[in-house]
């Protein structure tokens, strides 16, 4: 990766055109998290330091459409943080971050929901924790390795959750409704025989009395 040093603008990411920030949590370990706290140089100042728990998650610095990334602290590490008018909810339990090779583990990710309201509704935002164990060899650091993490905020998609949750069709009801649009072709495209057609019924029932004194002596 370049080095895109003086892209941090009002403590979002801003790069150059045609770059995109996506590190893998390795990478955010391994040489953002690790060298910020061993005060070491990092590989490109695109991770500004910002209290993620001042506010709420919109009102984050940097792009909203886009993933968002923090140094900050770690709060209390509780499962329910406070944060600006919510708060921050943990789901599930931590991941081990593994390196791809030695196998050690270097670290661990939460990942938490925004909340908001005196009902703690569930919103849109996650947030990913990712910090370094406390076992992680250590150096001479410039702050405390559990006190200290990187974050991942972004707002989850809306339209990919609803198809999540839809079920699958099975292929018997895609056979179903294949007959049924066979069936309905067939039944407005039936061969009708002109010999078979008599002559066309009066419409109404009221005849007059003439028109039916004609038809009887015709008849005879």
């Amino acid at each position: 990766m370049g080095r895109f040093e003086n892209h941090v603008v009002k403590g979002g990411i801003k790069l150059p055109i045609g770059f995109r920030f996506c590190p893998t949590d390795e990478e955010l370990l391994l040489h953002y998290l690790k060298k910020k706290a061993f005060a070491q140089q990092l590989p490109a100042s695109v991770i500004s330091e910002f209290d993620v728990f001042q506010t709420e998650p919109w009102k984050l610095p940097g792009e909203l459409r886009e993933n968002r990334y923090f140094f900050s602290n770690r709060s209390n590490g509780n499962i329910k943080r406070p944060a600006g008018s919510g708060c921050w909810k943990s789901v599930g339990k931590e991941k081990q971050i593994i390196h791809s090779e030695s196998n050690q583990v270097i670290g661990m990710k939460e990942t938490l929901f925004f909340c908001k309201g005196s009902h703690e509704t569930r919103t849109q935002w996650v947030m990913h924790e990712l910090r370094l164990v406390a076992s992680y060899p250590c150096q001479v650091i410039k702050m405390p390795v559990a006190d200290f993490a990187v974050y991942r905020i972004f707002q989850k998609n809306k339209m990919k959750t609803r198809r999540s949750h839809g079920k699958k069709p099975s292929s018997s009801s895609k056979l179903q409704r294949l007959v049924d649009v066979k069936a309905s072709f067939f039944d407005f495209t039936v061969d009708f025989n002109h010999d078979d057609i008599g002559p066309p019924t009066p419409c109404s029932p009221c005849l007059s009395e003439g028109c039916s004194e004609i038809s009887s002596s015709k008849l005879d």
